[in-house]
C-alpha cells in the first residue's frame, strides 16, 4: 500500500479512496519512509502475521498494520498497541466478523488500561469519547482501516449494516484508573494491574444520561431505567459467543456507589436482580434471540431478568468531573482483552515522539 515519497497525500488519499481501501476521511499517504518509521515501535518483523481476519481468515501483518496506521495518522510509539489490538481482533472468541459485516451497525470498541495510558497520552477523564486526542482517535481508526483492508470489506457488499455507525470510526478510551474507587478492568478479569491491556468489544449503541439524583440508590436506579430492552445479556446463538453491556460511570458516581460501601461487583449484582424485561415482549420474539432462551415456556411472573447473570455487565470507571454517565452496547462479542508487549527501546521512542500540548495558552473568556 505504500507509495513513493514525492507523491502528494492528496493524491494518495484520493487514490486510495478510489479504490475502497479508507474510512471515507482524507488519510495520510502511507508511503515507504513513512511506513518504515512506524515500524521503529516494534521488535516484529513486517512479514509477522498478527493474526487472520475475515471470513476468509486473510493474514493482517506487522507491515500492513504500519500502513493502516500511518494512514490513521498514528505515530510510532502506538504500535504495541496496535499490535495487541490487532490479536484482539483475530481473536475467534471477539466474533469481529460478525459485527464488522452484520446488518446490526455494530462498532469497534476500544478500552485501554495500565501505564500505557499516562505513556501515550490515552485520556480516560473528560471526553476521553469525544475529539481532541489524537492516540484515542488514531489508534481506533488505524485498527478499524487495518480489519476492513485486511478483510476486503466494503459497505453493502460485506458490511451489511442496516444504518451504519458514526463509532465505526474510533470508539476508544482509558479507563480513568486513578480517579475510580475500584480496582481496574483488567484486573477484574485476571491481569495484572500494572499490565498494560486492551480489550475489544462490538457493541452498537452508546447511550448518556443524567442520573437524577447524586445518592447511590438513584445512581443505580439509573443505571437500570436507562438501559433499553433491547440490551439484554447473555449466551447466545447457542453458546457461539456473550452478548454484555457496558456501564460507563463518571468518577462522582462511581465514587458515590464506593462510599455507599459498593464493590463493582456488587453494582453488577444489584443490576442483574434488579432488571427485567416485560414477559409480553420477551415471548413476542422483539429481544435478541437466545441471550434468555432458556426462560420460554417456564416463565410464570409477568417479567425475565434482562440479564443472565453479572458475567454479562460490565462496570468502567470512565469520564472527568460531572454527572453523566453512558451505557453501551449490547457487545456480541468478547469482550477480549490482550496484553499490550513492548519492543526494547520503547521508552526512548516515547520520549522522541512526546507530545506538546500547549491547549489552553492563547484561551481568553
Amino acid at each position: 500500500m505504500a507509495g513513493p515519497a514525492d507523491e502528494s497525500s492528496a493524491a494518495v488519499s484520493e487514490s486510495l479512496y478510489e479504490r475502497g481501501l479508507t474510512d471515507g476521511l482524507p488519510i495520510v499517504a502511507p508511503t515507504d519512509e513513512r511506513v518504515e518509521e512506524m515500524l521503529r515501535g516494534t521488535d516484529n518483523p513486517r512479514d509477522h502475521v498478527l493474526g487472520r481476519v475475515g471470513n476468509h481468515d486473510n493474514p493482517l501483518t506487522v507491515e500492513a498494520l504500519a500502513s493502516n496506521a500511518v494512514m490513521a495518522g498514528c505515530v510510532p510509539p502506538y504500535m504495541p498497541v496496535l499490535e495487541a489490538g490487532a490479536r484482539a481482533l483475530a481473536d475467534r472468541s471477539s466474533n469481529s466478523i460478525q459485527f464488522s459485516v452484520s446488518t446490526g451497525s455494530w462498532a469497534y470498541q476500544w478500552l485501554v488500561n495500565g501505564p500505557v495510558r499516562e505513556a501515550l497520552d490515552i485520556q480516560s477523564s473528560s471526553g476521553a469519547f469525544g475529539p481532541y486526542f489524537r492516540a484515542n482517535r488514531t489508534i481506533g481508526r488505524a485498527l478499524g482501516l487495518a480489519y476492513k483492508n485486511t478483510a476486503r470489506i466494503q459497505p453493502g457488499e460485506k458490511d451489511m449494516a442496516v444504518m451504519g455507525n458514526p463509532f465505526k470510526y474510533s470508539l476508544l478510551a482509558g479507563e480513568n484508573e486513578e480517579a475510580s474507587p475500584w480496582e481496574p478492568y483488567h484486573a477484574t478479569h485476571g491481569f495484572d494491574a500494572e499490565d498494560s491491556t486492551i480489550t475489544l468489544a462490538g457493541p452498537n449503541s452508546f447511550i448518556q444520561y443524567f442520573p437524577h439524583e447524586t445518592t447511590a440508590e438513584e445512581v443505580l436506579a439509573a443505571m437500570i431505567r436507562n438501559t433499553p430492552p433491547a440490551m439484554v445479556g447473555g449466551t447466545q446463538q447457542g453458546g457461539d459467543f456473550d452478548q454484555t453491556v457496558f456501564h460507563l460511570v463518571n468518577e462522582y458516581n462511581a465514587e458515590e456507589l464506593a462510599s455507599a460501601g459498593l464493590s463493582k461487583q456488587e453494582v453488577k449484582e444489584y443490576i442483574c436482580e434488579n432488571s427485567d424485561l416485560r414477559v409480553e415482549d420477551f415471548q413476542k420474539g422483539t429481544l435478541w434471540d437466545g441471550a434468555l432462551r432458556r426462560h420460554e415456556g417456564k416463565v410464570g411472573p409477568r417479567q425475565v431478568p434482562q440479564f443472565d447473570g453479572p458475567e454479562f455487565v460490565k462496570v468502567v470507571a470512565v469520564g472527568g468531573p460531572g454527572r453523566v454517565n453512558a451505557i453501551v452496547g449490547p457487545s456480541i462479542g468478547g469482550p477480549v482483552t490482550k496484553t499490550v508487549e513492548f519492543p526494547d527501546g520503547w521508552e526512548s521512542l516515547v520520549t522522541e515522539y512526546a507530545e506538546q500540548r500547549d491547549w489552553y495558552a492563547d484561551s481568553t473568556y
